[in-house]
């Protein structure tokens, strides 16, 4: 008991529950952090989301340990420096989850709660938001559509009068010659009716001139 007592001797009950508390704020906000992460990701690998919450919560333990001390802080990045992380982050969104999970982990130890906290609900926020958006169906309609026709033929002549019909746009992205001396054509067009794509193709393909006609959706 004399050596716990000594060790926290230099801390009074408020400071140490202080810390406490701020632990606790951190594993908080770094489990919402990680849910938020596991909601928007691809693939939300467990390594990844429980690195989010135990970096929170370290940075905070380290931010207090630091202080005010630039010797501690210089001291700290020389020891980091030695550690070699050898795992490669390959998506731009898991390095920007990691820097969320410090910067609330840093804010936490410096004594700036409210900062975490409303950082990590705006963030938060943007992220559902941009991820929805992301998610959201703006190109409904959309294809690339691709088909062979004879050189010799005038091009708008054998497929406009279709075009006027059920394109509500489209856009001319190539063409090139084939082995079987044919034009291929590349579109992408939006069509008026996109649950009549069928349609559409059967329309182009019946065309006297028009072969190897494919519609992949955009």
């Amino acid at each position: 008991m004399d050596i716990i007592r000594e060790i926290f001797a230099p801390y009074s009950l408020a400071t140490l529950g202080t810390i406490i508390l701020n632990l606790i704020l951190a594993f908080a906000l770094g489990l919402v952090i990680a849910t938020v992460y596991r909601w928007t990701a691809d693939m939300a690998e467990n390594a990844m989301t429980d690195a989010l919450i135990i970096l929170c919560m370290l940075i905070a333990v380290v931010m207090v340990v630091i202080g005010d001390s630039v010797a501690r802080a210089f001291s700290l990045v020389g020891a980091l420096s030695i550690i070699r992380f050898r795992t490669v982050v390959q998506d731009a969104r898991d390095i920007a989850f990691v820097f969320f999970s410090l910067a609330v982990g840093m804010a936490i130890g410096a004594g700036n709660p409210p900062v975490a906290v409303i950082g990590t609900f705006l963030i938060s926020v943007v992220i559902i938001g941009l991820h929805r958006w992301h998610m959201a169906p703006a190109n409904d309609g959309e294809f690339l559509l691709t088909f062979q026709m004879p050189l010799e033929t005038e091009h708008e002549q054998n497929y406009k009068p279709i075009f006027s019909e059920q394109v509500v746009a489209s856009q001319l992205l190539g063409q090139r010659t084939t082995k079987s001396e044919t034009a291929e054509l590349k579109f992408h067009v939006k069509l008026k009716d996109p649950k009549r794509w069928t349609g559409f193709v059967q329309e182009l393909s019946a065309l006297e001139n028009i072969t190897g006609v494919r519609l992949e959706k955009q």
